[in-house]
């Protein structure tokens, strides 16, 4: 089990700084982006990736900090905040596709349409939201001293990346998406909102099954 929980602090230790570096460089750099060239935008990225690896696993040690041993009860609750967000993910999923994922919508001029439904009708980044919940049930599993603070900071660098995103989607959308962010909570749903979705993605299919 010491073994899991070591190669889940330092999966989280890498591959959190990645995500959060390639967002941050996509969305960061968007409209210089689609002036130029998709290939030099994850080229920039990639490089930046790259680095990020390479630091990560040079001070892999110092970055998972103090082995706070296992704790049956944080392990089970990581366990099942992990699940949940892996659940709730398969809803969002459904209204993204791989060019979404990749990010290429953000650096091309491709024409988009602005998603309000399902999911995104009930917070405005959902897939963010779904990631923080993953963290957090990654981190307790972990318990690593410095993957708590390393899923912290992935946190806030989520919060950074909703912020360049919604920047973006307001030059490309206008008031359409100013009317959307007045409509529907950014990241923290309402509870009305948690049994919409709860109803409309879960119970909804419980009843057609039966």
């Amino acid at each position: 089990m010491d073994e899991f929980r070591y190669f889940l602090g330092l999966v989280l230790i890498v591959i959190m700084p990645v995500v959060i570096t390639f967002w941050v460089v996509i969305h960061g750099g968007s409209k210089q982006w689609r002036k130029r060239s998709p290939e030099m935008a994850y080229s920039f990225a990639g490089f930046f990736i790259l680095v990020v690896i390479l630091l990560a696993w040079s001070y892999r040690i110092s970055l998972l900090g103090a082995d706070l041993g296992l704790n049956l009860l944080l392990f089970v609750m990581g366990t099942l905040i992990y699940i949940a967000s892996y659940v709730l993910w398969k809803p969002v999923k459904k209204h993204l596709d791989f060019k979404t994922f990749a990010g290429v919508p953000e650096v091309t001029d491709q024409k988009i349409e602005l998603i309000q439904d399902g999911p995104f009708a009930i917070v405005r980044h959902p897939r963010y939201l779904m990631v923080a919940i993953g963290v957090a049930g990654w981190c307790l599993m972990s318990n690593y001293a410095g993957a708590y603070l390393i899923g912290l900071l992935s946190i806030a660098g989520l919060f950074l990346i909703v912020w360049l995103e919604e920047r973006d989607l307001v030059m490309r959308f206008g008031d359409e998406y100013r009317a959307y962010q007045k409509q529907v909570p950014q990241l923290i749903p309402t509870i009305s909102g948690m049994k919409k979705f709860w109803t409309e993605n879960f119970r909804s299919s419980n009843q057609d099954s039966d």
